[in-house]
């Protein structure tokens, strides 16, 4: 298969030599140059390939502000036309997901005399958005065919500012949450994505 243009076979190693392969350097194909801004924070680098998955996954709109590289100002997605061509499909796999039924648990507090009055707003909150049920004190399930998106700008019109929530769906595993603090948003980041080492594997140095 051809390279892309201005690459070159790297030399093989290992089984690929033995085989007489050349070994593309995916670093140089897909670098990781791609800046996320969300509020007043920014992420990456990514590479391309990240922000498709990031795009089927929801994590990312044509809407989302992005930059390539360091010095690139920030613009949505939609604004450069090569980059929203290219996350096209993943775009349209997303829509395609979104008009499937997705199931979320959302867990709320307030503070103490407000709890009773939680439990008298969610429901008003949730059934416009599909059918729900409260499985406990501060729990509830939803079904819906809704982003995470808008079930989260449903509950933060819906509910006042004091409520916390973390709201999770289950179809995909992700995680959203609202008024749980910068400090503690970092560390949800952290633990949500948090590398693991097997029972009996021995941990990376």
């Amino acid at each position: 298969m051809p390279l892309a243009p201005g690459l070159s076979p790297q030399p093989a190693r290992g089984k690929h030599a033995a085989a007489g392969l050349a070994v593309v350097d995916l670093a140089r194909v897909d670098p990781a140059v791609w800046h996320l801004l969300s509020g007043r924070k920014t992420f990456g680098p990514y590479t391309i390939g990240q922000l498709q998955q990031f795009a089927i996954e929801g994590r990312i709109s044509p809407r989302s502000r992005v930059a390539q590289g360091e010095t690139d100002t920030f613009r949505a997605v939609a604004e450069i036309p090569r980059l929203y061509q290219t996350l096209s499909d993943a775009f349209a796999e997303r829509a395609r997901r979104r008009a499937e039924a997705s199931n979320y648990l959302i867990m709320a507090r307030a503070p103490l005399p407000a709890e009773a009055a939680l439990a008298a707003q969610m429901p008003g909150c949730l059934s416009p958005l599909g059918k729900s049920v409260m499985l406990m004190p501060g729990a509830w399930l939803l079904r819906t065919c809704r982003s995470m998106a808008s079930v989260r700008a449903a509950l933060d019109e819906g509910l006042p500012r004091h409520v916390q929530y973390v709201l999770m769906e289950a179809r995909e595993g992700r995680l959203g949450w609202s008024g749980l603090g910068d400090e503690l948003d970092d560390t949800v980041r952290t633990v949500w994505n948090a590398a693991l080492t097997r029972p009996g594997e021995a941990a990376e140095s």
